[in-house]
């Protein structure tokens, strides 16, 4: 498996009016993700989705023909699984709040870095694909120490648990965050239960 391509069975459908930021972010993407669609406008964009069904909507907002939002709308008639990922230049209040209520999954507000969508897309996406293949690459020890860390036992008493030092714990907890592209137990707690893994 290779563990340094995630998303490699992904596809993504970026929506942006500026040629210049899709062709940027097209760069960026094609490293780590199967296909990668484009489109100038939310029209076009429609039209992309429905042919090919991307697992990953990357969109701006305000765009001519038909806006971000306007486009999304039309999409969660249909798809209401895919994975939407407003970026805008705007961090307006009342846009916001309207991403919010088309269930967006993420909302980036220009510039960010390529390291913070990764993280956006690696919490909010859907899809038990990725995530199987995330918790596949732990180790076993690393396994079993994230299934004592979701099932809420204290790091000392995972040490005892297998005669490890509690530091080595610390180590494993850090690989563990790192390889689910965690940072926090609230968000390994989530992962554990919603794929019956505790």
């Amino acid at each position: 498996m290779n563990e340094t391509r995630p998303y490699e069975n992904l596809t993504v459908l970026i929506v942006e009016d500026n040629r210049d930021a899709r062709v940027l972010l097209k760069s960026l993407t094609e490293l780590d993700f199967k296909y990668i669609y484009t489109a100038k406008d939310g029209c076009e964009g429609i039209e992309l989705f429905q042919k090919y069904k991307p697992d990953i909507i990357l969109t701006d907002i305000q765009m001519p023909c038909m806006s971000g939002i306007e486009m999304v709308t039309e999409i969660r008639k249909s798809f209401s699984e895919t994975l939407v990922i407003f970026l805008s230049a705007y961090s307006d209040v009342a846009m916001l709040l309207q991403a919010i209520d088309l269930k967006a999954d993420a909302y980036l507000v220009k510039p960010f870095s390529y390291k913070d969508l990764l993280l956006k897309i690696s919490a909010n996406l859907p899809s038990a694909c990725l995530e199987s293949k995330l918790h596949a690459e732990l180790s076993k020890r690393e396994f079993e120490v994230f299934l004592d860390m979701a099932k809420g036992i204290k790091p000392v008493d995972i040490a005892s648990k297998y005669d490890l030092k509690p530091k080595t714990v610390g180590t494993y907890r850090k690989r563990i965050f790192e390889k689910l592209h965690m940072t926090s137990n609230a968000e390994l707690i989530k992962y554990a239960v919603r794929y019956d893994l505790v």
